[in-house]
Parts: C-alpha cells; sequence; structure tokens
C-alpha cells in the first residue's frame, strides 16, 4: 500500500487559516510506508536526501538480476561517492574565493583588494606571478672593463647594483671548459671557495651561472699579479722577498691546516692589493690531501715539484718547492730550471740540484732557498709541517701577529694599477670558442655537468 502526503493532511483552508503554518513531522512509521519513489512525494524525496549523505541503501536492486546486491552496491557507492566529493570541492572553491576576495583580507603579499563604495561592484587586482626573489645574476653588476684574462675568458671589474661594492667578476665560457676538459676543475674551485675565507686568499663572494658562462665573483685587488711586476722590476731586494715569502706562507699554512694543497703556487697566482700585501688566488686544481695522487700531474712547469712531474705520489711540500721556485726568481730575476717544454724542465731538473751561491744575499737566506728547493720531498724544507719553515733562521722572530692583521707597511706597494696602459696591453682579446664545443652547451646533458653551480 502507498500512502502519499495527501492522505494524512488535512483538506487546505483559507490562504490566512492558521493551520497552514503548521509544521508536519512525519513519523518513521510512516516514513517506512512509502515506497512510491516518486518525485513529487516529499516522504521518498527525504528517503533519497537521507540516503545520498549516508551512502547506503540508495538502489532498490533486482534480486531475480543475475549482477549480485553486492556488486551493485559497491557500483552505488563509487558513482555517489564521486558526485558528493565533486560537490565538496565546488563548495570549498567557492567559500575560499569568497573569502580572499570579498571579505575585504588579503591571502598573501601579491593579492591586492579594492573596495569601492557601492557594496555590490567590487574590484581586485591580482599580480599575475609571485615577485621572484633577489637572484644573483648578470643583471645585479654593471660591468666596468676588464682586468685580466684567465685560461676560460676574461676577468672583470665590476660594481655591485644593490650596494655599489666592486669586485673582480671572473667569466669563464662553458664551451672552453668542456674543449679543455676542465669541469671538474672550475667545479672544484668553487666547492673550495665556499667554504675558505681568509685574509691572505682572494675569496668568493658570489657564483651563478647561465646558459654560456660560469660567473666567479671575487675580491677586488688592484694591484696586478707578481708575474706582471717581476717584469718591470726583474729583482727584488731581500727583504721585499721575505715580505712576500711571508704573505704567501700565511695564505699556504691556512690551506693546508683545512687539508688542501695548492699545487699551482705561481706569481700568476698571487695578486697585490693595493697596499702591497700578496694574496693567493687560483684553486683549479687544488685538491685535499687525502688521496693517492700519483698518476696526477698538474701544475705549471718551471714551479712543479719533481715528485709531481716524476708522478709520484705527493703533498704539501709540492707547495714549499714552488715557493722556494717563487724566491729564487724574486732574488735572481731567473728560474732555478727553464725549458721550452715539460719534458726539458724535467730532465734539467733529474740532471743536477740547483742552489743559490751569492754573496749579495745573506746566507740565512739562501740556506731557506736551496733547502726548499731540494728534489727529494722527504729531505726538503717542511717535510716535517709548515712549522719547520716558520722556525728557520731567516724568518725567525718576524711579526706574524702583526702581518696577518696588516699592521705593518708593505716593502714594496704597487698602488692601484688595474687600470693604466701597461696593464691592459698586456691582457689579450679572447680566441673564439670552438663551433664543436660551442654547439655541446645546448644539449641539456652537458648543463648537467655544471649543476650546483652557484654560491650566494
Amino acid at each position: 500500500m502507498h500512502v502519499s502526503l495527501k492522505d494524512i493532511m488535512p483538506a487546505q483552508h483559507s490562504q490566512h487559516n492558521p493551520l497552514s503554518k503548521i509544521k508536519f513531522k512525519i513519523s518513521k512509521k510512516v516514513e517506512s510506508l512509502c515506497q512510491c519513489n516518486q518525485k513529487s512525494c516529499l516522504i521518498c524525496a527525504r528517503k533519497r536526501s537521507s540516503s545520498m549523505l549516508s551512502i547506503k541503501n540508495s538502489l532498490v536492486v533486482d534480486e531475480s538480476s543475475p549482477v549480485s546486491k553486492r556488486t551493485v552496491d559497491q557500483k552505488a557507492i563509487l558513482v555517489q561517492q564521486a558526485v558528493i566529493s565533486k560537490q565538496i570541492s565546488r563548495q570549498q572553491s567557492n567559500h575560499v574565493i569568497h573569502h580572499s576576495y570579498y571579505s575585504g583580507k588579503q591571502i598573501n603579499n601579491t593579492t591586492s583588494t579594492t573596495m569601492v563604495n557601492n557594496s555590490r561592484t567590487r574590484k581586485t587586482s591580482l599580480e599575475s606571478s609571485p615577485p621572484k626573489e633577489n637572484v644573483i645574476g648578470r643583471h645585479s653588476f654593471k660591468f666596468l672593463y676588464v682586468i685580466g684574462k684567465g685560461g676560460f675568458g676574461k676577468v672583470w671589474r665590476v660594481e655591485m647594483k644593490a650596494n655599489r661594492q666592486e669586485y673582480a667578476l671572473k667569466e669563464m665560457l662553458k664551451s672552453k671548459i668542456i674543449s679543455k676538459r676542465s669541469v671538474n676543475s672550475v667545479m672544484n674551485e668553487k666547492y673550495l671557495l665556499e667554504h675558505l675565507k681568509h685574509p691572505f686568499l682572494v675569496n668568493m663572494h658570489y657564483a651563478y651561472q647561465d646558459r654560456e658562462n660560469l660567473y666567479l665573483v671575487l675580491d677586488l685587488l688592484r694591484g696586478g699579479d707578481l708575474r706582471y711586476h717581476i717584469g718591470r722590476n726583474t729583482r727584488f731586494s731581500e727583504d721585499q722577498t721575505k715580505f712576500f715569502v711571508c704573505c704567501i706562507l700565511l695564505a699556504l699554512q691556512y690551506l693546508h691546516q683545512n687539508g688542501i694543497i695548492h699545487r699551482d703556487v705561481k706569481p700568476e697566482n698571487l695578486v697585490f692589493d693595493k697596499d702591497g700585501f700578496l694574496r693567493l688566488t687560483d684553486l683549479g686544481v687544488a685538491r685535499l690531501n687525502k688521496d693517492s695522487a700519483a698518476s696526477d700531474t698538474s701544475g705549471t712547469p718551471g714551479y712543479m715539484a719533481p715528485e709531481v712531474m716524476c708522478r709520484l705520489d705527493h703533498s704539501f711540500p709540492v707547495d714549499y718547492y714552488a715557493l722556494g721556485v717563487i724566491a729564487y726568481e724574486l732574488l735572481l730575476g731567473k728560474r732555478p730550471y727553464n725549458g721550452k717544454n715539460r719534458q726539458e724542465i724535467r730532465d734539467q731538473i733529474l740532471a743536477k740540484q740547483v742552489q743559490i751561491k751569492d754573496e749579495r744575499f745573506s746566507p740565512k737566506a739562501q740556506d731557506f732557498i736551496n733547502r726548499l728547493l731540494i728534489r727529494k720531498p722527504q729531505q726538503r724544507l717542511g717535510h716535517n709541517g709548515i712549522e719547520e719553515i716558520f722556525e728557520h733562521q731567516w724568518l725567525k722572530g718576524y711579526p706574524w701577529g702583526k702581518l696577518i692583521n696588516k699592521e705593518i707597511k708593505s716593502q714594496y706597494v704597487p698602488g692601484s694599477i688595474d687600470g693604466n696602459f701597461d696593464f691592459q696591453s698586456q691582457i689579450s682579446a679572447d680566441s673564439e670558442p670552438q663551433e664543436d664545443a660551442a654547439s655541446l652547451i645546448r644539449r641539456k646533458s652537458v648543463q648537467c655537468l655544471f649543476e650546483g653551480y652557484k654560491f650566494q
């Protein structure tokens, strides 16, 4: 038996009849009797609504159907869950939009709401994208002029636009780095520099890259490198040489305490600041003193220790040998071993042991340099630690504390020479990269080789 609402409601009264305002409560007994399932039936409509919320007993299943009731119920539940989920997400979305646009409150800094006097008309302006972070890039600097040339590109004098601070910016072409197979070298230099900071090193401030280049932002030293000044002066006095040696030793002491061998100490990698203090730079071939390096011959012929040239295992004494070569060159105006190539220099080193025997210099200075130039590293000054060099008679009593704080006057003050004509004439133009290497940088796999080249 089907029972409709008409069967239990009294006849319609006039519009002013108070009974028309009475709310009827349908009993569960009557509700369960009605099974008409018609759209006009309020009882069945209420049952459908209740079924929608509880996700059960929503479909009438024909028991004679070959499809099991369990399967039909599962399909019905999935369909209704999808419908309800869609409705809830739409309601949540509408609530968020209404709250963010019309509540007069900003969700973030990129949303600005302009309220108009007419409450029905509200204008909202949103930026298309959130503002970018202050990322350091080429746009952050004003390029002034070239102050040097490296193996992979130029060195610029730049000014940072944000704070007007001046730096030296090392611009390196990725194509040249790839053609010279030096990816590990430049990545290694950046890794080491971001962990080092010392008054007698050229320190790094920023590092970034673009598609074609790597950029290294360093301390700006305007005195030129030691090679330039050796070319101008040929020789230096013993006091000047001692001052240069002490500056280099402070830098090497810091590197060695951190377990790093420089392996390329030479005049080109020693730069003067305007007050005449030498600072060590270029950690491209530096490495940690932990693994065997018997097959590694990195360095520059003429300053390379014999154990490196002979492909023997080596450690910190290779830097002390290079220091001896530089001290020899500063006093005498020439290197102890010369040759057109590495093989000729190697043959000279193996042929004889060079020693200074010159009455113009003190015996202590001669002994200091001669002991640094000993071919066997086990007998070389500094083999038992860099303190052995500091305690040598030639350097004994030197005011190391004042030197590291730069409280003493340099024995040689070059001033600022990075902009003069003589210095600029030494900077040759860069050669264009080969087309083969230039095409490589278009590959994503090649760009991945420089992943992580960033510091700020």
